[in-house]
């Protein structure tokens, strides 16, 4: 982004606004001067233009001294750019979704329980514009999202998360209204996802087609990939998952540029914040825990520690229900079933995991809006940007073998089968 291409109502006047929000600190303050510049790097958010802003300000009575902050924004897309002109409506209720996010659940859930697992958040004068802390200022980084995430990160990422969904349940008892308002689905994102599901299968199959140690792999995705058969499948999981008693407002992208950390003395990770809440919906909270390891989970946390998490889990969302006096609980013995059951997002993730390993930012206009077929797909700008580079090379195959011994192949195969029994 360059820094002609900056949205023009960014003024000192906006930035006055959201400081004087925050009642406690601010108030008939002057914006002397702001600065602008691109928070993070390409293919690290693909929804909003993410912007630091510098902001030097004078506070009442004070003739000469000067303060500055640091401010992140998110503000909307170009509306040039094609996946707006596509998606633009879709777009403005995901920013719309966010905004209410932090405003009214957060400002909710501080009533209930102190907590700091999201950041610091700012009255924006754009309502589709949200304004919140620059973590990095305290300290917090952001981890490569190539490299995925040791155990460390994801315990931290495991508690917080289990965090948020227990607040969700509690406020739902008390706000059913403001829960319920999230939604659970979007038509134009089903139809979106609709596209992008069967290209993300259809990738995968065309590239484990020389491979002939992953026959198995690549015949179940390619039978599930044709003719909408795993749209199916994935559909019934969804509906399946509306009738789970527990039910929660979930984060619905846990990938690892949607959470930053914080590091004690030896470089360990020591504490979180997590980002981005453009999708958030009323759901099953353990589709967000699966999606969560598919997209972030290192190897070594996959092929050993999973078990670890699924305990870690159980506890940390029990012990906050417990806390919040909320009666619903989670047995180790129901999440290991029910993640089962929740084969089709696993594969649905591990289809999409080359989006996030890419070395440069995924040719994503073309992925959500032309249907690839087996025979060209290796021609697409997406697949020859996505499927290719050093991380992708350092994780696949490989990666697939995880989810051969979880079963989640003989479960999608089952799934087919009946599928095509009934045609």
């Amino acid at each position: 982004m360059t820094a002609e291409s900056f949205p023009e109502w960014l003024t000192a006047d906006f930035f006055k606004s959201c400081l004087e929000s925050d009642k406690e600190n601010f108030g008939g303050i002057t914006v002397t001067s702001h600065e602008l510049e691109c928070a993070v790097a390409p293919g690290n958010n693909y929804g909003s233009n993410i912007i630091r802003a510098n902001i030097r300000y004078k506070k009442p009575n004070e003739q000469t001294a000067e303060h500055t902050i640091s401010l992140i924004l998110k503000a909307p897309l170009s509306g040039d750019l094609v996946v707006v002109q596509q998606m633009g409506d879709v777009l403005h209720q995901l920013y719309r979704n966010e905004m209410k996010y932090y405003c009214e659940f957060i400002s909710e859930t501080y009533k209930l329980l102190k907590h700091d697992v999201v950041p610091k958040h700012y009255k924006s004068p754009n309502s589709l514009c949200v304004v919140m802390e620059d973590l990095s200022v305290s300290g917090f980084k952001m981890v490569d999202r190539s490299k995925l995430l040791d155990f460390d990160h994801c315990k931290l990422f495991t508690e917080a998360s289990a965090k948020l969904h227990a607040l969700g349940i509690a406020v739902h008892r008390i706000n059913p209204e403001l829960i319920e308002s999230f939604g659970t689905e979007s038509v134009v994102v089903n139809e979106k996802l609709k596209m992008s599901m069967p290209n993300s299968l259809v990738c995968m199959a065309a590239y484990l087609e020389d491979k002939p140690d992953y026959k198995k792999q690549y015949q179940v995705i390619r039978e599930a990939s044709e003719n909408d058969v795993f749209w199916t499948i994935y559909k019934n999981m969804l509906d399946d998952c509306k009738s789970k008693a527990l039910r929660t407002i979930t984060q619905d992208d846990p990938w690892c540029t949607n959470m930053m950390f914080r590091y004690d003395d030896s470089g360990r990770a020591a504490g979180i914040k997590i980002l981005d809440f453009q999708c958030i919906k009323l759901n099953y909270p353990l589709l967000e825990f699966v999606m969560f390891l598919v997209s972030a989970a290192n190897m070594e946390v996959r092929e050993h520690r999973l078990n670890d998490l699924y305990k870690i889990y159980c506890d940390s969302l029990n012990g906050n229900l417990a806390e919040l006096g909320c009666p619903e609980k989670l047995s180790i013995e129901e999440l290991e079933t029910e993640i089962a059951h929740l084969s089709p997002i696993t594969l649905l993730w591990v289809c999409g995991l080359p989006i996030t390993l890419t070395d440069s930012a995924a040719e994503m206009e073309e992925y959500i809006s032309v249907r690839f077929s087996f025979e060209s797909v290796k021609d697409s700008r997406f697949y020859k940007t996505t499927y290719t580079g050093l991380y992708f090379d350092m994780y696949y195959p490989n990666i697939l073998d995880v989810y051969d011994k979880l079963g989640v192949y003989d479960y999608i195969s089952e799934n087919v089968r009946e599928i095509k029994s009934k045609v």
